[in-house]
């Protein structure tokens, strides 16, 4: 009799492993060295943290889908600082679950040292049923805790850019910091704040530690007053903090880590539109002189205030029967007297009307080097 051997050779299971927070409890905690508290404190709340194990047969033999139930030999180990410590199950620090859909499961009573994290190391066995075949299945999962002096953070009561529209805003803003420890306003004697602005050669320097230059800041403990009329067209504030779990912020060194937060201006005016009035249709013979007037509108409705930092600037050009006219500069102001000289007797003239922006104020510099002109008293010398 002649015979022939038949085996089955079975592809290999896929299998994967994953984790999951069961709960709102969540996996990072954050210590507070001052209140001596954790949030969350696992102690009060436990953290549940579910493995999920699933396979894939290509064979189609197995049902594709979660295997918890059918894990064997459950084990958690506890390894921290390296040393890793298998969690029995008289650990009163968790509670495993070693059977039924939730097979794995683990609940964590204890709270993780600030900066030294708790990794969980997850064992446990699967047999292959088609070929019995024993996999060995393994995950890690890592809780970790910060401490408070990490978290400590600034938060100023001004947007992250502010506009400043000079015609509708006032012209100082007032600028407070907040600090943070976690989610409790530090004590102020555990900090020292610095307020800082942007130079104009993108370093920041500390208010005040330029008399001549900071003439539109000023900054003490957790306020800093801005003058945004005389800022220029954007001025960028800082505010960094030392912070000191001891009470010593004094010793504390600045760097670009530390907890700081910043806050941009920008002057803009809005768009807006203007027109010509109060200008008679016919000149009289012998009229020496026309007084037009400029409203300037914007959404608001006319402004009244306008000029303070928007600047008529007016022209008149001798009309002719055809041709390009040549416009002169003849007035400023939003009702200036403008003379008739330049008036054809047969066709006229025409008048034209722009409206600028006079700019920011700011100290007035020399051209040449820079330097900030002064009165006999110290004081800058604005210009607008």
């Amino acid at each position: 009799m002649k015979t022939k051997r038949f085996d089955f050779n079975w592809k290999p299971l896929q299998l994967q492993i994953s984790f999951a927070v069961d709960g709102s409890v969540p996996d990072k905690q954050n210590y507070n060295a001052d209140a001596q508290e954790y949030t969350p404190d696992y102690t009060l709340t436990p953290l549940i943290i579910q493995p999920n194990v699933s396979i894939l047969d290509k064979d189609e033999v197995l049902p594709a889908g979660r295997i918890n139930h059918a894990l064997a030999n459950v084990r958690w180990y506890e390894n921290i600082n390296g040393v890793s410590t298998l969690i029995a199950a008289d650990n009163a620090n968790y509670e495993i679950t070693t059977s039924g859909g939730y097979n794995g499961r683990i609940k964590v009573k204890r709270n993780a040292a600030p900066k030294i994290p708790i990794t969980l190391e997850f064992y446990a066995e699967y047999t292959d049923t088609r070929n019995s075949q024993l996999m060995i299945i393994k995950g890690t999962y890592q809780i970790s805790c910060s401490s408070a002096s990490d978290l400590v953070r600034v938060e100023l009561n001004a947007a992250d850019q502010t506009v400043f529209n000079p015609l509708a805003d006032a012209a100082t803003q007032t600028v407070t910091a907040t600090v943070w420890v976690a989610d409790k306003i530090c004590d102020a004697s555990k900090y020292a704040l610095v307020w800082e602005v942007m130079g104009e050669d993108n370093t920041w320097h500390t208010v005040g530690s330029d008399d001549v230059l900071d003439y539109d800041v000023t900054a003490a403990g957790n306020t800093a007053t801005i003058n945004r009329w005389l800022m220029g067209t954007e001025m960028r504030l800082r505010c960094r903090c030392k912070y000191s779990a001891a009470g010593e912020p004094a010793t504390v060194t600045l760097t670009d880590a530390s907890p700081q937060a910043e806050a941009t201006f920008v002057r803009r005016i809005p768009k807006y539109e203007y027109e010509i009035a109060e200008v008679p249709y016919n000149i009289p013979a012998g009229l020496l002189r026309i007084s037009p007037r400029a409203i300037i509108r914007n959404t608001n409705g006319e402004i009244t205030n306008a000029e303070t930092e928007l600047l008529p600037l007016w022209y008149i050009a001798t009309n002719k029967a055809s041709g390009s006219l040549s416009y002169s500069l003849v007035a400023h102001g939003s009702n200036p007297t403008i003379p008739t000289a330049k008036m054809d007797n047969n066709y006229g003239a025409v008048i034209g009307l722009d409206v600028i922006d006079r700019g920011y104020a700011g100290a007035f510099t020399d051209a040449a080097d820079g330097a900030v002109f002064c009165d006999a008293d110290g004081s800058v010398l604005i210009i607008h």
